[in-house]
């Protein structure tokens, strides 16, 4: 094995990881000066999210403040909150398909653990 490899292997890893920080930062631009407005009818919960480029999130809903990491897992942005709220019908982590929406968007997702309808909204502005 060449001694200059691992070097080389470190170096893809480093392009490979700033590619997929672009990547994001593209596809969650509107997400990162946006209000992304999430309303569960059927759960009697709503909320409005605030993504951050750091990879951390603000949310203030129905249930109170959560505050939190996300992270694009398998083409979804995933948040897990510092202090999930303990109930039966929640999860730690929430993963929804979000990525290239843009300002003035909505649609409609499932909640993973209960199946209710969750009707998202991106809007322009804080």
């Amino acid at each position: 094995m060449s001694k200059a490899l691992p070097g080389v292997l470190f170096a893809l890893l480093i392009v490979a990881t700033a590619a997929q920080a672009a990547d994001e930062a593209v596809a969650l631009r509107d997400f990162f000066t946006g209000t992304l407005e999430i309303d569960v009818p059927n759960g009697d919960w709503s909320a409005k999210r605030y993504l951050a480029p750091d990879h951390t999130y603000r949310e203030v809903g129905s249930d109170g403040v959560v505050k939190g990491r996300w992270m694009v897992r398998d083409g979804k942005v995933c948040t897990t909150a510092e202090k999930p709220v303990e109930s039966g019908d929640r999860t730690a982590t929430y993963c929804n398909a979000i990525l290239d929406r843009r300002a003035g968007d909505t649609w409609k997702d499932a909640d993973p653990v209960t199946g209710n309808a969750v009707f998202f909204k991106l809007t322009a502005g804080r």
